[in-house]
């Protein structure tokens, strides 16, 4: 996968984190996060490890709001793509589409977006 492949991948699976939970990574985020990084998005094993590694690694209050604030940074219509790309992921995946709605509120507060800029994405 090229470079630029991954860093959108990590990117997606950052914000999944993000919106998953705001506490340390449990054994059922970690699943449906190495699920979607190997099933939907095709990641390698070696790169869906190191992924998950790095998301392990944000377990402070600290680290977490830095994520935010980093995927908070990104252009408008970056922040859309990237809501417009987890909400797709959300409804190809057998566990998350029963919560798609709820996840996608999740990942509009993480990327400080308004519901009124993805209401498109619930139909």
């Amino acid at each position: 996968m090229s470079a630029a492949l991954n860093a959108m991948a990590a990117e997606v699976l950052l914000l999944l984190r993000l919106a998953l939970t705001d506490d340390p990574l449990g054994k059922r985020e970690k699943t449906v996060l190495s699920r979607i990084a190997s099933c939907l998005l095709h990641l390698s094993p070696n790169e869906t490890s190191d992924i998950l590694v790095s998301l392990e690694d944000l377990s402070t209050d600290r680290d977490l709001m830095q994520a935010r604030a980093g995927l908070r940074q990104g252009s408008h219509e970056r922040r859309i793509i990237l809501a417009e790309t987890m909400f797709e992921l959300a409804q190809r995946d057998p566990e998350l589409a029963p919560r798609a709605d709820r996840l996608t509120a999740r990942v509009c507060d993480v990327l400080g977006l308004g519901a009124d800029e993805v209401a498109h994405l619930s139909g």
